[in-house]
């Protein structure tokens, strides 16, 4: 089954100081081709959802010739970003994450994508009820109306559109524990602290 991956990268890091987390660095590599290397092998396209042109020459040098996606809309969030990736997605089904969550497994990527052949979408449901929106794989052609319906009704919630289609996979969190204990797939750096609490895991302190 052919398959599409999505990074976004088009946030503008607010709580990070309004650097640019795709070249965040650990161990001297920006967390985006991070993201890239450990996709690449498991997916036949990888496409990068960026804000505009500036960000675009900025992430350039580590984005390679992978395609890119920009928002169509602002004062959206991260769904003008899923949109644009999956308008521009090769394939039935694709796997979406972000740029600021360094660490997808390749086990559980695969076994998204196993879980949500033949359905809409395959989610990660965490103990305390909620769903993780960006460590998913989704039916491409399902979902872009639903954005769009969601963007034209003004609700912005990044899983409203998500929660309007019909048939959901929900993936225990114990399942995912199996295959990640630490849950680091699940990991983001959205603030200073988190990434200084990420290099000192790395580090060993």
């Amino acid at each position: 089954m052919p398959r599409s991956a999505l990074i976004l990268a088009g946030g503008k890091g607010k709580r990070f100081g309004y650097k640019e987390k795709a070249l965040i660095e650990i161990e001297g590599t920006p967390v985006i081709s991070r993201i890239i290397s450990t996709l690449e092998p498991l997916v036949d396209e990888i496409i990068i959802s960026l804000r505009d042109k500036h960000q675009y020459d900025l992430l350039a040098p580590v984005m390679g010739k992978l395609p890119t996606a920009f928002d169509e809309q602002e004062g959206v969030g991260p769904l003008a970003g899923i949109l644009a990736g999956l308008k521009a997605a090769s394939y039935e089904y694709i796997f979406v994450t972000a740029c600021d969550m360094p660490f997808p497994d390749p086990k559980i990527v695969e076994f998204l994508f196993s879980r949500s052949k033949g359905h809409d979408c395959a989610l990660i449901k965490r103990k305390n009820g909620s769903y993780e929106p960006l460590c998913a794989v989704y039916r491409v052609c399902l979902l872009i109306p639903l954005i769009e319906k969601s963007i034209r009704d003004n609700r912005y919630f990044i899983l409203s559109p998500v929660f309007e289609m019909n048939d959901m996979v929900e993936v225990d969190i114990a399942e995912i524990e199996k295959m990640d204990p630490f849950f680091a797939c699940l990991q983001n750096i959205n603030t200073l602290d988190d990434l200084r609490a990420v290099r000192n895991d790395f580090n060993g302190s």
